[in-house]
């Protein structure tokens, strides 16, 4: 018996070395040419950059794990020729990420406008197209949580965004094209926000994904005022956000080209989530 549990314990020190290990080969490196804090931008390459070589943006959630976030799509795309690139927005330096630094969960409006980050993915883009030699001329993006809100906000708050899909997936809360103050609305917003704006937001290829058993409402969902108005649960919010855009559509006549898929039986997983992620982004690769 006790021989066994020795082998066990040896076993286990192994397989945790041997994660410890796989997590140690992510290259980063941090992105310093904005008059922003810092940000260490975590990434893998194929084994080959040539003229087909797609680039993906990861945005994790409020866990920041990053690198979690990046294993999870290296082993997604290990046979696709994929640059995957996952910002760490740290706590100490982004707080409110989710909204852009624009405000906070509860609707405050945040002052220091330099910390916003509109058009952040973009001047991103354009300097790692430069160090890695990419060719490619727009980019996919994926977020969850925390991520999926700063995912759509970014789609509508930045200027001409070079995007070619972009997925939200289980977002906790969202920016409703309507007459509610930002962040909950486009009322009041912190920038200008134009009507182009808009229009490109809608004419984007938007992915709003959400788990049918994220109905979870614990600590980690916003249940401030402007949030519970917009649904119960992140289920109820994402089905709520999807109809009531798609209505402004119609009233409009604008193009529109959103979708929205609900995974059955997932819950509020990055894991997960992702899964279903690949398929809508690569899946004619």
């Amino acid at each position: 018996m006790w021989l066994n549990l020795f082998n066990l314990s040896i076993l286990l020190f192994i397989l945790s070395f041997t994660t410890n290990l796989f997590a140690a080969k992510l290259d980063k490196f941090t992105f310093t040419s904005w008059n922003k804090p810092d940000l260490d931008v975590f990434y893998h390459l194929p084994k080959t950059i040539d003229n087909d070589t797609k680039v993906l943006f990861v945005v994790h959630g409020n866990t920041r794990n990053a690198d979690d976030y990046l294993n999870s799509w290296i082993r997604l795309t290990k046979d696709k020729n994929i640059a995957i690139f996952a910002p760490h927005f740290k706590r100490s330096s982004f707080i409110s990420f989710n909204t852009l630094q624009m405000s906070t969960s509860s609707g405050k409006i945040r002052t220091d406008t330099d910390l916003y980050l509109h058009n952040s993915i973009d001047t991103l883009f354009k300097y790692i197209k430069a160090k890695f030699k990419l060719n490619d001329k727009l980019y996919d993006i994926y977020g969850h949580s925390a991520g999926a809100q700063f995912v759509h906000r970014y789609l509508l708050m930045s200027d001409n965004p070079s995007v070619n899909k972009a997925v939200a997936a289980n977002a906790g809360w969202y920016t409703f094209l309507n007459g509610a103050d930002f962040p909950y609305g486009v009322k009041n917003p912190p920038i200008s926000l134009t009507d182009s704006n808009v229009k490109k937001f809608l004419s984007t290829n938007l992915y709003i994904l959400i788990g049918t058993n994220d109905i979870d409402v614990d600590s980690s969902i916003n249940k401030s005022k402007g949030a519970q108005k917009q649904g119960i649960n992140r289920l109820q919010r994402a089905k709520n956000f999807f109809t009531y855009t798609e209505s402004i559509v119609e009233q409009n006549n604008l193009e529109f080209k959103w979708k929205y898929q609900a995974v059955p039986g997932a819950p509020h997983s990055n894991k997960v989530m992702s899964k279903a992620a690949v398929l809508v982004l690569f899946e004619s690769d």
